[in-house]
């Protein structure tokens, strides 16, 4: 199986895929995994058995960069497909699985090896609907199966009635229920902080990207601060490449706020073997995206580790929680009603406890990290056999 990834960094792709590699029967399957370069995914891959290779002619397509960038992406893009056609062959490769609608080299790199090809998509792409367009016409014509992690993903493949392409199966992220466990032990991250261990945390767990709603989040911890003067606020996880000047902009209104010492910017200090006890600490978890998530992969570590979550009310949130239930979901853009969900499960922790045990459930039930993967392999078979 060759795996085709276009970062080497820990987002969330890259985590999905590890966690692929984690749980596949390597006595059926054999993972090679392709990356443009090195980079923390590397050492965390090889840990689990997987060779990793490496070329550094395979580009992260992107709008971001400008004009000059994506040059040198179509001037790079013949040699690094030779490459990859080459690798297919040297290697043996049965199967070749591109695990991001952004990377577009496994599908033709496949068609000139002659291999089937398993595109995974795991976006909504809004921010050009051209390259929206562009990408759903080669993954509809190029892959003999499309694989999406949400329906909210699936809208890019719907026609005008709504219906989606035959070869499209829809096959949720996973997550490994032994290893976020509501028994988890959460005191490291209180003593980072300086904190006594029964303050209540609330936890913002994303990149710092403009769309992930960070201003929301510090705007109601503001107003619930005024209200429940005891809790403190966690924003985990650090600007990507290009955004450095949005993670600025958002402690300077931590500031503007009057928050210091209620938030807590923790950048990329906790890699992600070490997400499960920052999980473990949080009294809730708050997803507070502008525009919809195309899954949510941490709503299910925080559900899996038994907390209660506010997440916005659209995309793969929607999906995977249970309003009431498992999760207050709250209209994007909105800290007054954000603040409001926040405070009733800090206010209640009953109400509380009984949502997260609710979420621990919906979990086990739904995406159990093997359960996941024993879908992705069966999905495998239809593809080798036909």
């Amino acid at each position: 199986m060759l795996y085709i990834q276009s970062t080497s960094e820990i987002g969330g792709s890259d985590i999905s895929l590890l966690r692929i590699i984690e749980k596949l029967d390597k006595t059926r399957f054999r993972p090679h995994v392709l990356l443009p370069s090195d980079g923390p995914l590397v050492r965390l891959l090889k840990i689990h058995n997987c060779e990793v290779l490496i070329l550094k002619e395979m580009m992260k397509l992107t709008t971001r960069r400008g004009r000059s960038f994506l040059f040198r992406y179509i001037i790079n893009y013949p040699k690094a497909i030779w490459k990859i056609v080459s690798l297919i062959r040297r290697k043996g490769i049965d199967l070749v699985h591109t695990n991001s609608l952004h990377n577009l080299y496994g599908f033709l790199a496949a068609k000139l090896a002659r291999r089937p090809h398993v595109w995974h998509i795991r976006e909504i792409v809004w921010q050009s609907k051209i390259f929206r367009r562009m990408e759903a016409y080669l993954a509809r014509r190029f892959a003999d199966r499309i694989i999406v992690t949400s329906d909210a993903v699936a809208g890019l493949f719907g026609n005008g009635n709504g219906a989606c392409p035959s070869h499209l199966r829809k096959i949720p992220n996973g997550i490994d229920i032994q290893c976020y466990r509501p028994e988890n032990d959460g005191s490291r991250v209180f003593k980072d902080l300086g904190l006594a261990p029964d303050v209540p945390l609330v936890g913002l767990v994303c990149r710092l990207d403009y769309w992930k709603g960070v201003e929301t989040f510090l705007h109601a911890a503001a107003a619930c601060r005024r209200r429940f003067p005891l809790a403190r606020y966690l924003v985990i996880g650090g600007p990507i490449e290009g955004r450095e000047d949005y993670a600025e902009q958002m402690v300077k209104l931590a500031g503007a706020l009057h928050l210091e010492g209620f938030v807590y910017f923790t950048g990329w200090r906790y890699q992600p073997e070490e997400m499960a006890s920052v999980h473990a600490a949080l009294s809730l978890l708050v997803l507070a995206s502008s525009w919809p998530e195309p899954f949510g992969q941490v709503l299910l570590e925080a559900m899996a580790t038994g907390k209660p979550v506010v997440a916005t009310d659209h995309g793969g949130p929607k999906e995977i929680c249970v309003q009431e239930e498992t999760a207050i979901l709250v209209p994007p853009q909105d800290p007054n009603k954000m603040a409001e969900a926040i405070l009733s499960l800090l206010q209640n922790p009953q109400r509380a406890r009984a949502m997260g045990a609710a979420g621990r459930r919906r979990v086990e039930q739904l995406y159990s990290q093997t359960q996941c993967v024993r879908k992705l392999e069966a999905l495998y078979d239809e593809v080798l056999g036909a």
